[in-house]
């Protein structure tokens, strides 16, 4: 019976602990999607979705969805200008941050995502590939809960034999928090 009462004891002392320090926010964010040396589309706009839960102050595990806009290509050519429809790409993914990640004031982290990349462009098929991403976040939160966030990443969509599709993607998002995490 002791043992019991004691195993119950640890639990409830933990359970409550791991609310304390624990973390979870989500909200929405909007950015730029720059293609580097991809001639079929061009800079385009980018909006999302994105939880995260943080167990621990310097350790986060998330999921986005995000819908990006690629403008249109243009190349020129002696009979005249031929324009590519830049298409739209939507991707799912789970995210993994390391840094400080909840809490009050200043949060840096690193983040790597790896997810889903669905391309759709007129008079072309779907072309669906597995992405990675990976780049630097800074959020500030506030003391009402509320957190502005900005991030850069480095978006790579192997290709296969002919290489891979890279972006550069930068966004600005505001977060709800709810537990907040160790101040």
């Amino acid at each position: 019976m002791k043992v019991k009462l004691l195993a119950l004891l640890i639990v409830s002392v933990f359970s409550a602990g791991a609310y304390a320090i624990s973390d979870i926010s989500i909200g929405p964010f909007f950015g730029m999607n720059m293609p580097l040396a991809n001639k079929d589309a061009k800079s385009g706009t980018m909006i999302g979705l994105q939880a995260k839960y943080s167990p621990i102050s310097f350790f986060a595990v998330g999921a986005h969805y995000q819908g990006r806009k690629y403008g249109d290509p243009s190349e020129e050519f002696f009979y005249g200008t031929d324009t590519k429809d830049g298409g739209s790409v939507t991707s799912l993914g789970l995210d993994a941050y390391l840094g400080k990640t909840s809490g009050t004031g200043v949060n840096f982290y690193l983040m790597g995502s790896l997810g889903t990349y669905k391309w759709k462009r007129e008079n072309q098929g779907e072309i669906s590939k597995t992405t990675y991403s990976f780049g630097p976040g800074l959020e500030i939160v506030l003391p009402m809960n509320l957190g502005v966030e900005g991030r850069a990443m480095f978006d790579i969509a192997p290709t296969g034999e002919s290489g891979s599709w890279k972006s550069l993607l930068w966004f600005v998002g505001v977060n709800y928090h709810i537990g907040l995490g160790p101040m």
